[in-house]
């Protein structure tokens, strides 16, 4: 018989270890699977109940294959072998009870469920459990061509009675996952779904402190340091480290105060001595935090080091959540990303860090669009679309805050109206390029829309702040008529090359430059 190997996922945590069980105890199999009950959700008398609110989410399942065997992971008793399943499930944090996998073989009318045994999380804001699978299920001496489907289906037993299934992929109330032949006995669909909000922060071994997602308020901020950052303190006691490197942040209001070791052991519970992370959750009502770094030693040493951008720390905004007002289809030309060519766009979620107290007519050649186009790039096929232009700002009275285009259209995508507020990049002083990308296509195996619109018309906005604080949006509309997207497309010069694309200009003659031939004058 082969003895039942540790479960192994990405954090590579062993089963006997989670389980408290010796590995000689593992020699006897998984744990057992025994006969349960169907699930009996929208029947009347029962305490089962759908999920669809992200409590309980399967997140993956299928066979393993070994390499040393060049074949699927088996267990054998009793002279037959099956293959073993391994899968998890993630549960949201405050939700009590046992966890469990339940399953049947094809149509049968015989449910089993096996214990779901928690390891370490890998999502922020769930704990995360792990189960296998391996009796009452075929093997390898059957075709799977001709094998029977296996349905499965996650639940905790809750701690005041009642069972929680998953259907956050699948939501009807009969709709489970099913593993067959056609998608290769295996799932992985629930890591599309049910995601927290994370804000990542960088701080790499070159001194660059880099920022990507969205930090909003009740979710979460993961922070990414190089270790190396502080390589001093590093005494030792019997060859073993005795130093400590900290992560600190701190939130406002409320001056809340967390702290977290950044030493973490590695899948092999050894010391990774590149980069660590750790995940905090953001207060629900913080609107900044300040992050610094502190390594010491023991050991009979008193080094102490400081990563703390010289005493002042290292601080971000904090974001409401998404569909705040100054949040709402807001996004921001990403900073860092650039494909060489001044006129390539990435926009990303964004918040305005101020409330708008007023909006106006620009009639006073405040600014004006200087260029506009549409670019094209077709890198090894996958279609990528968008619009530009530059915008000159000519004299405000005040300080500008942003500059910005605002797009509306028809998201082909999820079938419905769309609108963007797209905040610009200032390129040099008093000149800024917008834009908005109406296709993107991402591959996944297969080409998948991330984006894809019809524009139908846009507008430009100037943000100001003035003397006394308050912040008035200026806008470029035609007087509230917008500039119709189909004016551009019947005035284009024709199209110069960029890398993997083109770029078509929009004529003089087009509407979007009427500001431009007033203020010239």
């Amino acid at each position: 018989m082969k003895s039942f190997f540790p479960f192994v996922l990405f954090l590579m945590i062993p089963w006997f270890l989670v389980a408290g069980c010796s590995p000689e105890g593992l020699r006897s199999g998984p744990p057992a699977a025994v006969v349960s009950t169907a699930p009996m959700l929208g029947q009347a008398d029962t305490a089962d109940a759908a999920d669809r609110g992200c409590r309980v989410v399967l997140r993956q399942v299928g066979r393993e294959w070994d390499p040393g065997q060049e074949a699927f992971e088996t267990w054998c008793a009793d002279g037959a072998c099956t293959y073993v399943w391994r899968g998890s499930v993630d549960v949201a944090d405050g939700i009590d009870g046992a966890v469990f996998a339940l399953y049947r073989v094809g149509d049968g009318d015989t449910w089993y469920e096996v214990p779901a045994l928690q390891v370490p999380a890998r999502t922020p804001g769930y704990t995360h459990h792990v189960f296998v699978i391996a009796e009452h299920v075929f093997g390898p001496e059957l075709d799977p061509e001709a094998a029977p489907s296996i349905e499965l289906v996650p639940f905790v037993q809750l701690a005041g009675g009642g069972r929680l299934f998953d259907h956050n992929v699948h939501p009807g109330d009969l709709d489970n996952t099913r593993l067959e032949a056609v998608n290769g006995f295996m799932a992985s669909a629930g890591y599309g779904v049910c995601q927290p909000q994370v804000g990542i922060v960088v701080f790499d071994p070159y001194w660059n402190v880099s920022e990507y997602g969205a930090r909003r308020q009740g979710a979460f901020l993961r922070v990414d340091y190089a270790l190396d950052r502080l390589p001093d303190c590093r005494g030792t006691h019997n060859g073993y480290p005795a130093w400590d490197l900290v992560a600190h942040a701190r939130f406002s209001p409320g001056d809340v105060h967390v702290s977290a070791s950044l030493r973490q052991p590695s899948a092999f519970f050894e010391l990774q001595e590149t980069m660590a992370s750790f995940t905090f959750a953001i207060p629900a009502d913080a609107q900044r935090v300040e992050l610094w770094f502190e390594n010491h030693t023991g050991a009979g040493s008193s080094c102490q080091a400081w990563d703390s951008n010289f005493g002042a720390n290292y601080g971000f905004e904090i974001w409401p959540a998404a569909d705040h007002p100054r949040c709402l289809d807001v996004e921001r030309d990403n900073r860092r990303i650039t494909n060489g060519d001044l006129r390539y766009v990435y926009n990303e979620p964004y918040c305005l860090g101020y409330d708008l107290a007023a909006e106006y007519d620009a009639n006073h050649c405040e600014f004006h669009v200087d260029a506009l186009g549409l670019a094209y790039e077709g890198h090894y096929g996958i279609p990528l679309r968008w619009m530009f232009a530059f915008v000159n700002v000519n004299g405000v009275d005040g300080t500008v805050e942003n500059v910005g285009l605002l797009t509306r259209f028809y998201d082909e995508v999820a079938g419905a109206d769309g609108v963007r507020f797209s905040l610009g990049r200032e390129l040099e002083p008093g000149r800024w390029r917008v834009g908005f990308t109406y296709e993107k296509v991402v591959y996944q195996g297969s080409m998948t829309p991330a984006i894809r619109a019809q524009l139908r018309d846009f507008a430009f906005f100037l943000d100001v702040r003035r003397a006394d604080g308050t912040v008035v949006r200026l806008w470029q509309s035609r007087n509230g008529q917008n500039f119709p997207f189909d004016d551009v497309l019947s005035h284009l010069a024709p199209s110069e090359s960029i890398p993997y694309g083109n770029v078509r200009m929009a004529t003089a003659d087009a509407l979007v430059y009427g500001a431009r031939a007033a203020c010239a004058r």
